[in-house]
């Protein structure tokens, strides 16, 4: 029972770190404008 657990745990793990790695790529971020409605890129910090 005790490996199962385990097993299961690390592929929860796994699986997160491979999603987080997946969406971390993207660079550009759209906003827009409350005021005006005008969409653009957001500087990267």
């Amino acid at each position: 029972m005790k490996k199962l657990v385990s097993l299961l745990t690390m592929s929860l793990l796994a699986l997160s770190l491979v999603a987080c790695a997946a969406t971390g790529g993207k660079d550009k971020v759209r906003v827009q404008c409350p005021a005006c409605g005008y969409e653009f890129n957001a500087p990267t910090p």
